[in-house]
């Protein structure tokens, strides 16, 4: 499965990456990149990482932006001391999101994080995000619902779908997804981000067979990735996603961009809902938490935390 992502690894020179010593024989770079650093150990210092939070400094200096409900706790983290808690308050808020940019970008990006669902989840509205934003305006991808993209733009996010109460909570793992050749929703005339569904590599459908419905109250290492097509009129562009380190759902044949500058730069964890769109408002309780812990965003395949047992 991993021999898949040979062109997606970059180089590593002997003696040079860090955490290898002088002399020492090359890293296999053909193994996950967390396979490389047990208990991710160093991994913020990898050439191949972007962006890194474990939470341990129990603060969110790394975070360009947070909003909402976003509170660190100790209670119950993934790894070490610290995760960060999540919550959509009934009357109060639409949830909590912390951005990283991390400009000017790559043309393969991967998100890798740890989530834990409350025993009471029900259903989210959107979830954690990759987006491309032009480099003169990082704002380029936000507040784009509904529309087809322009070339500005693109972006993914790894969510939970409640399928109109056809999955059990918190939903089943898809890909939202806006791209250039998406498609149009004929009901509404709008061009609300296309779902992606396991296993690939066509769209599939909705609270079928193949469907990946991930525990409640349960840690679990999510994955997720963009490859930017390589010409604008090509359609070779892909995404993925993994579950506790088994790829789900593959995808492929997309056509992301026509302008080759517009690279993915950002990456956005939010648990968000209880709008005035959210769909799933029947199901709206008066608070419903997520936690997560261990982000990294990576040049890529990244992998669960190796060397060490995930708290449960």
């Amino acid at each position: 499965m991993r021999a898949s992502f040979a062109g997606l690894i970059v180089a590593f020179s002997l003696g040079v990456d860090a955490g290898v010593a002088v002399g020492a024989a090359p890293p296999d770079t053909n193994a996950p990149l967390a396979a490389r650093h047990p208990g991710d150990a160093g991994i913020e210092g990898d050439r191949a990482v972007l962006f890194a939070e474990n939470f341990e400094t129990g603060d969110l200096k790394k975070w360009d932006q947070q909003r909402g409900g976003v509170a660190l706790t100790q209670t119950g983290p993934s790894s070490g001391r610290w995760c960060v808690q999540m919550t959509m308050e009934r009357g109060r808020n639409t949830g909590g999101d912390t951005i990283k940019w991390f400009m000017p970008g790559a043309d393969t990006v991967h998100a890798r994080f740890y989530v834990k669902f409350s025993p009471d989840h029900q259903y989210a509205h959107h979830f954690v995000w990759l987006g491309a934003n032009q480099r003169t305006n990082k704002w380029s991808s936000f507040g784009k619902a509904g529309k087809k993209p322009d070339g500005t733009y693109y972006s993914a996010g790894m969510e939970p779908w409640f399928a109109w109460g056809r999955n059990p909570p918190p939903g089943e793992v898809g890909l939202y997804t806006y791209y250039l050749d998406m498609a149009i929703d004929p009901k509404m005339n709008k061009y609300w981000g296309n779902t992606f569904f396991p296993p690939g590599p066509d769209k599939g459908a909705a609270a079928g067979p193949t469907r990946v419905v991930p525990a409640l109250n349960q840690w679990q290492c999510w994955e997720f990735m963009i490859q930017a097509n390589t010409a604008p009129d090509k359609a070779d562009g892909r995404q993925a996603m993994w579950v506790d380190g088994k790829l789900v759902g593959d995808f492929t044949g997309i056509r992301w961009r026509e302008d080759l500058d517009l690279k993915v730069n950002c990456f956005w964890l939010q648990h968000y809902g209880y709008d005035d769109n959210d769909p799933t408002k029947r199901y709206w309780k008066q608070s419903q938490s997520v936690w997560f812990d261990d982000v990294v965003v990576a040049r890529r395949y990244i992998g669960p935390r190796s060397g060490e047992a995930v708290n449960r």
